[in-house]
């Protein structure tokens, strides 16, 4: 057993790594199990997110079964340092806002009424004070955001 795992790991290091912000769909087919389907699936969740900031976001692409998400994250990489593309938060429409697969409608709603009501976000920390706000979604939404 110890020896199998010796053996992958040296397979592992030779592969060279999909970066997963650049890829292709073709690129991504060449994983063993990601289908033209899946590939086309999870190159939109990324262009919708802005980016792949975690491999951990792999796990929010519909459709992705647990050993799919294990070999992209075998087969991939987020080269550092990456910056995804960024929402302003003082500029964003509605509709841009809901876009992102992070904002959904009522908080997309309380940034524009934010904005409407306390003029512009001068911090990214301002974000705490609308309705809604979940530390957990802070931690999400955070990479994407700009003033």
């Amino acid at each position: 057993m110890e020896k199998n795992l010796t053996l992958l790991q040296e397979n592992a290091r030779r592969v060279t790594l999909i970066d997963i912000n650049t890829a292709t769909a073709a690129q991504l087919q060449t994983i063993a199990g990601i289908t033209q389907q899946l590939a086309c699936r999870i190159l939109r969740y990324r262009d919708k997110l802005g980016g792949f900031v975690s491999s951990q976001q792999y796990k929010e692409v519909y459709g992705l079964s647990h050993l799919l998400q294990v070999r992209l994250i075998q087969c991939t990489t987020i080269h550092a340092p990456y910056s995804p593309k960024k929402l302003s938060l003082n500029q964003a429409t509605f509709k841009a806002l809901v876009a992102h697969p992070y904002i959904a409608a009522p908080m997309a709603k309380a940034i524009i009424d934010y904005r409407k009501k306390q003029g512009t976000f001068t911090t990214l920390r301002a974000i705490q004070r609308l309705p809604g706000y979940d530390a957990d979604w802070e931690n999400k939404i955070r990479p994407y955001l700009t003033l």
